[in-house]
């Protein structure tokens, strides 16, 4: 389970930080902006102090001065920086620009707090408002909390142990500092923490709405499919043996006709209209194979034995070979005249991929808990957008095409319940059929 989780965050890790690191920039510039009017204020004050001649009693209220003066400047030059570098931003500058601020105010107001208060009033005010704003103001990793809060906390002992001269109170702010710094990372780390599983929830939000969005556009589709199917396959039934019929009859007195001595001279056109009528009964057989009151009758079978049996029927071109990869595959449920319609269509459609020659290699073998077949020609690949469309009804590239035969394969796989997966490149396409083999 730990692990999966932390694929997960690994997953989205980047993303959301990125989106963190961007609030943090924003809010550092904002903060800015508060900090150099403050400031301005503050400097305002100290010349009112001079004028009170507080400069002249305590040493404390001339560095409060010059302090002011420099943090002033600082953190004008961080609103200079933003600015130049707003129109070109990168994810890197976000990321630094929120933590050198934050490094900047921590440790300038450890110093204020533990040098210059401590000359005054004795107080750690300024260094506590510091960490107590980082906290709850920016989301960082936590090696960076760590990092800001354990070096601004050693400079502020640091100035505080050199500052001040008094036990009880140096005591008493060693403690409250603590205090203030354990409270500081504990906030940081628990917004930070919260503020990322938001936007983690966020982003895996999105995936999943995306992925429900692809699944019902890939339902949808096999709907109007199984809608188009369920159509060829109610006239099927209902018109197919009704024709069937008068057209075997008025073949048979076609081929009568066509005998007789005095039609001898339009023999070709008799044989003409009886292979239009054979055509037209091979339609007629493809619809009959829609029909959804067809029954399969499943039984186990060596998939290689059925193969090797039809070779027979396809190697009658000199301008293509056939090769066969047969691998050692368990016997599987099948209907062997439907699976012979299937292998002999898409071996055929193969062969006549390659007008001019090539390799159609069929090959079978077991993966895991699946037998696959595969029937692959060297042909010119079959581009995406017919790709899409192949197995709808009617839908044919050949000019003598019914648009039935990969229909009626579908149709027949579907029965199965094996799935038919297509890739086609330029070099030639490949067909996969694939089979839940017994375990």
């Amino acid at each position: 389970m730990e692990n999966i989780e932390s694929k997960i965050l690994k997953k989205y890790d980047t993303a959301i930080w990125n989106s963190l690191n961007l609030i943090n920039s924003n809010r550092a510039r904002n903060l800015s902006i508060i900090f150099v009017i403050i400031n301005l204020l503050l400097i305002i004050t100290d010349f009112f102090n001079y004028k009170r001649g507080l400069w002249h009693l305590n040493y404390g209220y001339i560095l409060l001065f010059y302090t002011h003066i420099i943090y002033f400047f600082a953190i004008s030059f961080l609103i200079l920086y933003y600015l130049v570098n707003n129109n070109n931003q990168d994810l890197y500058s976000q990321k630094y620009f929120s933590l050198v601020f934050s490094f900047f105010v921590l440790n300038f107001n450890a110093y204020i707090s533990g040098w210059v208060d401590q000359m005054i009033h004795n107080q750690i005010t300024v260094y506590t408002i510091g960490c107590f704003l980082i906290a709850f103001a920016f989301y960082f990793e936590r090696k960076y909390i760590i990092i800001l809060y354990l070096q601004s906390y050693c400079c502020f002992i640091w100035y505080l142990t050199i500052a001040q001269k008094n036990g009880q109170i140096l005591q008493g702010n060693y403690i409250n500092s603590f205090i203030i710094l354990i409270l500081s990372i504990f906030i940081s780390f628990t917004i930070s923490k919260l503020m990322k599983n938001d936007y983690m929830y966020k982003h895996k939000l999105e995936e999943l709405v995306k992925t429900r969005s692809d699944d019902l556009i890939i339902q949808q589709q096999a709907i109007n499919r199984l809608q188009k199917l369920n159509l060829v396959g109610e006239l099927s039934a209902g018109i197919a043996h009704e024709i069937r019929n008068p057209m075997t009859s008025v073949r048979g007195f076609l081929q009568l006709l066509g005998n007789k001595d005095y039609n001898k001279k339009d023999k070709e056109y008799f044989d003409l209209m009886i292979d239009e009528i054979d055509r037209a009964n091979s339609i007629i057989k493809d619809f009959l194979g829609f029909s959804k009151d067809k029954k399969v009758n499943l039984e186990d079978k060596d998939l290689n034995h059925i193969i090797l049996r039809l070779i027979p029927l396809l190697d009658t071109n000199v301008s293509y070979k056939i090769v066969t990869n047969l691998g050692l595959i368990p016997k599987i449920p099948l209907d062997e005249k439907e699976i012979c319609q299937v292998i002999l269509n898409l071996a055929n459609n193969g062969c006549e991929s390659m007008p001019s020659g090539g390799c159609l290699t069929i090959r079978t073998y077991k993966l895991i808990d699946k037998v696959i077949l595969e029937i692959q020609d060297q042909g010119q690949g079959i581009k995406p957008e017919i790709l899409e469309k192949i197995g709808t009804p009617f839908f044919t590239t050949k000019e003598n095409g019914t648009g039935l035969g990969l229909a009626v394969c579908s149709s027949i796989i579907d029965q199965h319940n094996a799935k038919l997966d297509i890739v086609s490149t330029s070099n030639g396409s490949n067909f996969r059929v694939i089979f839940n083999a017994e375990l």
